[in-house]
């Protein structure tokens, strides 16, 4: 979503809540909520670091001490907003092997999750100069989680989808991770390669060596 629309539309339904000095709990909500969406479409166009707290206040239409009261710091705002994402792609991940369980319903899944990733770069391009910059940030805790709370949803997905592994989970999971993470490299391969058709064809050759 554009930020201009989600700020010309936040603005109109929370300016009341947003000059008053005390804030209900949904009116906090509502606030947080307008700052994850305003914080996922900058994220995307920018990224972290080019991205200040000065900005979500003006998109957002709150003064800086609104902000404070909501989020202790920029990074807080970053990590609730990728935990969010992440929910949200995850649990769409599952949908999607609920609705055909089997091989063929986990493939599709797979190639749903890469136009996910495709759109959302922060979700997998975790090596940039700009996404560490973040993540040096974050607690031992926070770390352990994001990565514990993904590994969760590809159990889950195994599950639902009745498939049996060929390999260890961690292989299989390390498997479709570096897949997923090969949507990075696409930018940097020539016009002529059939980069979306070639991941298919790797997901499909490999999904008989990971699944009985």
């Amino acid at each position: 979503m554009n930020i201009h629309i989600i700020y010309f539309f936040r603005k109109g339904g929370l300016f009341l809540a947003s000059t008053r000095k005390n804030f209900t709990s949904e009116d906090k909500e509502k606030l947080k909520e307008t700052l994850r969406e305003i914080c996922c479409a900058f994220w995307v166009e920018r990224g972290y670091k080019e991205t200040s707290i000065s900005e979500f206040c003006k998109s957002a239409n709150i003064s800086t001490g609104t902000f404070y009261n909501l989020y202790a710091s920029k990074e807080e705002l970053f990590l609730e907003t990728l935990k969010e994402v992440q929910s949200i792609v995850n649990e769409k991940f599952i949908e999607d092997v609920k609705q055909v369980p089997s091989k063929k319903g986990f493939v599709e899944a797979i190639e749903n999750l890469y136009s996910e990733y495709e759109s959302k770069p922060f979700l997998y391009d975790s090596k940039t100069v700009d996404f560490l910059a973040f993540y040096n940030k974050l607690s031992r805790e926070d770390k352990a989680q994001l990565e514990n709370d993904n590994s969760d949803y590809f159990r889950q997905a195994i599950a639902y989808a009745n498939l049996k592994l060929k390999c260890s989970e961690e292989i299989a999971f390390s498997v479709f991770s570096i897949l997923l993470s090969t949507v990075s490299s696409k930018d940097m391969l020539s016009k002529s390669c059939d980069f979306k058709n070639a991941f298919q064809f790797m997901v499909y050759h490999l999904i008989n060596h990971i699944f009985i």
